[in-house]
Parts: C-alpha cells; sequence; structure tokens
C-alpha cells in the first residue's frame, strides 16, 4: 500500500484484485459468518493514505475487527466499539493475534452504542485525540449472506450469517432501524466521532447503494447528509472497487444471493447490474 504523500489521490482504488477471502491474513481468526464486513484492502488503503504510523485508528462500528486489523498491521493503535457481544468478542480475539503478529502497537475493543460514543471516549481517554475514524455503517436487513446449496439441506438453498445479531435485535440497533432512525443514528454516530478526532483528523466511511423491495436506495448521498449535519466537512469522494480490474473490464466478486438477485431482475427486464464498487466518503473535522 503506498505512504501518505502530497501527490494527488486516485479517485479508483483498485481494492478487488484479489477476493475478498484471500484478503485476510492469518490475523483473521474470527468472524467468518459476519454479513457486512469490509475488504480488508479497501481498509489498508485508507488507513495508509489518511494516518501514519503511530496514529490512532476508530472504528465505532468495528464488526469483527477488519479494520482495526489492518490498522495494527500498519503500525498503528486500533480502537474499535460495537453493540452486539459476538462481533465484540470475535473482534477481540482478532486483534489479539494482530497484536501478537505485530509488536508496537495498540488494541482494543469493547461492547457499547455508536450512537453514544462520548462515554467510552471518555473512559479510553480517546476525547479529540483520534487522527483517523473508518468505519461502515449498517445497511438494516438488506444483507446477502452465505448460501448452504442442497448438498447441505437436502432440499433448498439455505441462507445463513445473513443477520447482524442473534435472537431478539436490540432496540438501539441501527441495522434494524427504520430510515428515519438510522438517519437520527448515523447522526448521532458521526457526532461522536467528531469529538473523538484531533482538529483536522479524517473519518473514512465505505457505503454502497442496495436495493430494497425493487427499489435502488442511494444510501452514500444518505450518509453523506448525515455527516455534514453532524459539523463536518466533505473533503473527497472515492470509489472502492469490488471487482477484479484487468485493464479492459471489471469481474465483480458479488455473494451468491446478490447474482440470484440480479440475474433474476434482468429477465424481468429491469435494467440492474452486478455491484462493482463501494463509495468511499472522505470527511474532515474542521480546524
Amino acid at each position: 500500500m503506498a505512504k501518505r504523500t502530497n501527490r494527488p489521490v486516485p479517485s479508483i482504488w483498485a481494492t478487488g484484485q484479489v477476493k475478498p477471502h484471500r484478503q485476510r491474513s492469518d490475523s483473521y481468526v474470527a468472524g467468518n459468518a459476519h454479513p457486512a464486513k469490509m475488504w480488508p484492502h479497501i481498509a489498508a488503503t485508507a488507513i495508509a493514505r489518511y494516518s501514519k504510523p503511530g496514529e490512532t485508528v476508530l472504528d465505532p462500528m468495528c464488526g469483527v475487527g477488519t479494520s482495526l486489523i489492518e490498522a495494527i498491521q500498519l503500525g498503528r493503535n486500533a480502537y474499535g466499539v460495537d453493540l452486539e457481544p459476538e462481533w465484540v468478542a470475535m473482534a477481540r480475539a482478532n486483534v489479539a493475534a494482530a497484536l501478537a503478529a505485530h509488536s508496537g502497537p495498540r488494541g482494543e475493543v469493547v461492547q457499547g452504542d455508536a450512537a453514544d460514543l462520548v462515554p467510552l471516549l471518555e473512559r479510553a481517554r480517546l476525547r479529540g485525540t483520534v487522527d483517523l475514524v473508518l468505519t461502515s455503517p449498517p445497511y438494516g436487513a438488506v444483507t446477502h449472506g452465505q448460501p448452504d446449496t442442497s448438498r447441505i439441506t437436502g432440499g433448498k438453498i439455505r441462507n445463513r450469517a445473513h443477520r447482524y445479531s442473534e435472537g431478539k435485535p436490540r432496540p438501539e440497533s441501527l441495522a434494524t432501524s427504520s430510515a428515519s432512525r438510522l438517519r437520527e443514528g448515523l447522526e448521532a454516530v458521526f457526532s461522536g466521532c467528531l469529538l473523538a478526532l484531533r482538529p483536522g483528523g479524517v473519518a473514512v466511511v465505505t457505503a454502497r447503494p442496495f436495493t430494497d423491495a425493487g427499489k435502488l436506495v442511494d444510501f452514500p448521498s444518505f450518509v453523506v447528509r448525515a455527516g455534514v449535519a453532524a459539523g463536518f466537512d466533505l473533503a473527497e469522494r472515492r470509489v472502492a472497487l469490488l471487482s477484479r480490474w484487468d485493464g479492459v473490464r471489471l469481474s465483480p466478486s458479488v455473494t451468491f444471493f446478490h447474482l440470484h438477485n440480479v440475474r433474476r431482475a434482468r429477465a424481468a427486464g429491469r435494467s440492474v447490474f452486478a455491484r462493482a464498487h463501494e463509495d468511499v466518503l472522505v470527511f474532515r473535522k474542521p480546524r
């Protein structure tokens, strides 16, 4: 990954040249069942471009800890928060493996609500000290999961690993919120991130459009509005490829269920394409 320089940052990041499961190092010891893992090469590219070794990276919705692992591997300190205890346990295991393999950086994962970051920041003495926030907000119930084929089920294909939590969802969970609740929750998350960052610090948020009930949802613009409403400046907007690029065409890496949905929509006459990229939204805290 390139070091941070004064050269212009490419608008398109070639982060899909290798399939995501091959991007994960030996530090990924737990958490394959999470429904919406950040791609490691996207996280590593953002960390390398918007922070320096020895600085601190915060992920307030860390899931199994992808951004934290990549931060530690690149010599940064890492602090993660997640609401669900199963992901916190997995993220802690992954962070412990990364710290064991890379001496120097510090890492910690705590359970908590990303929409109420202030007490967590105060407890960890992180308020106003974080250099980079890197996260990917939840997409609600619109997750594809992984297939169990007929060889396993003996019948129909079954979806698994498509939920953000086991059992009854928590009331405060953004992953099961309505659109209005999600908007308010994201603004609260951004407000906490604003307090966490040092003046001039950067928040990088990855988001992608998705289809819900047959309608395209412009989720990246939704995220932009929430960040600006919380007080951030939108500094850059990049594209991270979820596809291999050979110089001529894109070859998207898609889930079984996403490809099935695209084929079904095209058979019905709708102009739908397989997802090939994710938006990278770069916010800056005003000085």
